[in-house]
């Protein structure tokens, strides 16, 4: 069975103009049984997809993951109308849907919904859908969506809450293979995906990522970033001055305007972020010894993060959960500063030159502190030494 989606010519149109915040809801909540999809090191193998029981009693888990064109017709069927991406030639359609699981006689289903599912149909010349495939990437313990297709339609992007995600949800990407098969999702790391949301993923024709992401409104307003691909990895991203309900063609002209030097900034901060995430502080008591090892080695005040001298010192771990600081003393052998991102960042020695610092670090590293690096500081802004 076919079917002609009425909203088709509508999305077709908007999808050249539809902001990335157009849905900012959280659908990414509910959770079922994992569908098991078979992975390899290249490819992701697709599954058979059974046909539908079209009947009005309640949906079993099996029943989720059975797919054929029938599916296309049932009014449960709830197709994403901002999470639709055509080829260019308009003959395959990537989209997101979730379906409402039935109640019986017996029994009423409390949650409503299933997680979003990713899928692939074929469009005829007279605008069909036919074809109908589910992604193997898809979960019932997670959500997929928003996908995107870069320029040469060789690559994927999307959006998912999963297990592979390292904040509510992330931006991944796909390889699209030979025959209809898929590669590995990969996560598309730190410099895109924060703690927070990160939604509506596309690629414009100078092959920049933009999307969108609330990292700095903790779940408020959703901001727009732009990253460019390069040889398929992401650069820094780039927070662009514009308003997340403006057009995408108001956000490709506002990452056009981005100078040299605020893109040179922000891979700085990225490579800082970098060395923090590799950064393994495993214990306070490894920061408390620190007063034994180097207390006649160093004298003097610890940094006074008030002030706007440019003063050097080693990093040697950064904490989200609370620490007691009454436990240690207040010097330039051991201090500390809690930041607005909520990580309290330990360190040692405070030095008016970067070769000071240095020769502190090598004694440090002697000492087992492996991971410690020299930090540039300017008040309350860190900044890695050239």
């Amino acid at each position: 069975m076919t079917m002609i989606l009425a909203v088709v010519p509508f999305v077709m149109i908007a999808q050249g103009s539809k902001d990335v915040s157009a849905n900012t809801d959280d659908i990414f909540n509910s959770s079922y049984a994992d569908l098991g999809n078979e992975y390899t090191d290249n490819e992701v193998k697709k599954n058979d997809t059974p046909t539908l029981k079209n009947n009005s009693e309640s949906t079993s888990d099996d029943d989720m993951f059975k797919v054929d064109d029938l599916l296309l017709a049932d009014p449960d069927f709830d197709i994403q109308e901002n999470m639709i991406s055509y080829t260019k030639d308009q003959t395959t359609v990537y989209f997101s849907a979730n379906r409402t699981i039935k109640a019986n006689e017996t029994e009423v289903k409390i949650k409503k919904s299933v997680q979003l599912q990713m899928f692939k149909a074929n469009i005829t010349e007279n605008g069909e859908w036919e074809n109908l495939e589910m992604l193997p990437f898809n979960s019932k313990k997670h959500s997929t969506g928003y996908p995107a297709l870069n320029q040469d339609e060789t690559k994927l992007y999307f959006v998912s809450d999963g297990p592979e995600s390292t904040g509510k949800t992330d931006i991944f990407m796909v390889d699209l293979l030979k025959e209809g098969t898929y590669g590995k999702p990969e996560n598309l790391g730190s410099k895109i995906n924060t703690a927070e949301r990160e939604l509506s993923p596309f690629v414009d024709d100078s092959n920049v990522l933009y999307f969108a992401s609330d990292i700095e409104t903790a779940g408020d307003e959703l901001n727009v970033f732009a990253s460019e691909l390069i040889d398929n990895k992401p650069s820094t991203r780039i927070k662009l001055d514009v308003q997340a309900t403006d057009s995408k063609e108001d956000y490709i002209a506002a990452y056009k305007a981005v100078d040299a030097e605020v893109k040179m900034l922000a891979e700085k901060e990225a490579n800082l972020r970098d060395m923090e995430i590799l950064q393994e502080a495993e214990s306070l008591a490894n920061i408390a010894r620190i007063e034994e090892d180097f207390k006649d080695a160093l004298s003097g005040v610890a940094y006074d993060f008030s002030s706007d001298n440019v003063m050097y010192t080693v990093q040697i771990g950064a904490f989200l959960k609370n620490v007691k600081t009454s436990d240690y003393a207040d010097s330039s052998v051991l201090f500390n500063h809690r930041y607005d991102d909520g990580y309290n960042r330990f360190y040692s020695g405070v030095f008016e030159s970067q070769e000071k610092a240095l020769a502190h670090l090598t004694e440090m590293k002697k000492e087992g502190y492996d991971d410690a690096f020299v930090l540039g500081l300017t008040g309350k802004k860190r900044f890695l030494p050239e």
